[in-house]
């Protein structure tokens, strides 16, 4: 009974995560779901990164909701492995064994012949390329040579047409000199005509501005009495308004602060009444990795945080940031001896972390990470717990991330504190 219980559970989940089209992870003992998705960055299909993050962050909250408390889900799981272990070692043989072992090298051979068709298509890529550019350069001199000729002919008649129109312009010349005397004298004689009369034109002018000036400061200085007074008027009702308003204010404030303090007892009160014990798993100290961090890489990571109230009610956590771990021995121990078994270490030392780049969750809880390089990952993200749970502890969510080239990873963390 207990082994097709485990089978029809495992079908039932494995199909709801083909799907929905991403990879849905529970672990009871950490209290903690995660979800994950890769997607193929070179596909022409359409992926929309918030749309979907926004699907696995609704599948991760919902199963938060339905997770097992820990303390039953451990004692499940120990009777669950036992039987599960038993079953196995009396059912497995050698002939399985075998089938396993077939299936394993055709696909490795599988996977051989994939990456020898992808190096071809890239050779016949590349010299197509290189033939595309041969043709671009011969096309490019062709062209050169025929400006070139054509910029030479062109040099030829425009020396030519200046020779004739200096010829030209010699013959105008003497022409225009006879005509140019005549003329000047003409021109004189004008200007001091038009001299005399712009003179007596701007002393009449310059009587009238005169007159209309003074008419207007005048004007302009009853003006500004009046606007003087009208000011004084509104800046002395804009200061009582201004004293209304700051006495209104402040009663408000006061209201909102008595109402604000009534409603933090009682949350906290309530959280005191269902107050569970804190998960803890042993701290880290983040440290800059030495090596540096190169954006050279063809993938990249989308995520999405969720932090939940034992109630279910979703909160918002202060400090928190994500750190971006290259897989190393010293990590795969703490993920796996502490954090996966909410366990903090005997001695007071901590796990030192070379983390390789870092950022904080932006105002609608999503994090990215770009130009990742082939390789395996951790995603950890450290907050701090309310006052009212925990004070001065950390809380972790961690996730081990395979990434491969050209690869769209989006994934959703969700912890119930």
């Amino acid at each position: 009974m207990l082994k097709k219980a485990l089978l029809l559970f495992t079908i039932i989940f494995f199909t709801g995560c083909v799907e929905r089209g991403f990879d849905l992870t529970v672990n009871n003992t950490t209290n903690t779901v995660t979800a994950i998705k890769s997607v193929d960055i070179r596909t022409k299909e359409k992926s929309s990164t918030k749309t979907d993050i926004a699907k696995m962050n609704d599948a991760v909250i919902k199963k938060q909701n339905k997770q097992t408390p820990p303390n039953k889900l451990i004692i499940n799981n120990n009777m669950e492995n036992k039987a599960e272990k038993k079953i196995k070692s009396d059912k497995k043989t050698i002939q399985e064994q075998k089938v396993e072992s077939e299936k394993k090298r055709a696909e490795a051979k599988r996977l051989e012949d994939i990456k020898e068709k992808e190096k071809q298509a890239e050779d016949a890529h590349k010299l197509l390329e290189r033939k595309l550019a041969q043709e671009k350069e011969a096309k490019r001199l062709a062209a050169e040579k025929e400006r070139e000729t054509l910029t030479r002919r062109t040099e030829i008649a425009k020396v030519k047409a200046e020779k004739e129109a200096e010829e030209k312009k010699a013959n105008a010349l003497k022409e225009k000199n006879k005509k140019k005397e005549q003329d000047a004298l003409e021109k004189k004689l004008a200007q001091e005509k038009v001299t005399r009369e712009r003179k007596a034109k701007e002393e009449r002018l310059a009587l009238e501005r005169k007159i209309a000036l003074d008419k207007k400061i005048q004007v302009q200085k009853a003006k500004k009495a009046k606007e003087a007074l009208e000011y004084k008027l509104a800046k002395e009702k804009k200061l009582r308004d201004i004293a209304e308003k700051e006495r209104k204010a402040k009663e408000d404030a006061q209201h909102a602060e008595q109402i604000r303090l009534e409603k933090a007892s009682q949350a906290h009160k309530l959280a005191e009444e269902k107050k569970v014990p804190v998960a803890t798993t042993e701290s880290l100290i983040f440290k800059p990795s030495k090596q540096t961090y190169q954006k050279f890489g063809t993938s990249e990571i989308h995520g999405h945080v969720v932090y939940m109230t034992p109630s279910g009610q979703e909160i918002s956590l202060k400090h928190t940031k994500v750190y971006l771990v290259p897989k190393n021995t010293k990590t795969d121990y703490w993920y796996t001896h502490y954090y996966l078994k909410n366990k903090e270490a005997s001695s007071l030392s901590k796990t030192i972390v070379n983390y390789i780049n870092a950022t904080h969750l932006n105002i609608e809880k999503n994090f990215a990470f770009y130009g990742l390089a082939t390789g395996t990952y951790y995603i950890i993200i450290e907050s701090t717990y309310p006052q009212y749970i925990a004070k001065n502890k950390k809380v972790y969510i961690a996730k081990k991330i395979n990434v491969e080239k050209y690869k769209k990873i989006m994934t959703v963390f969700s912890k119930k504190l």
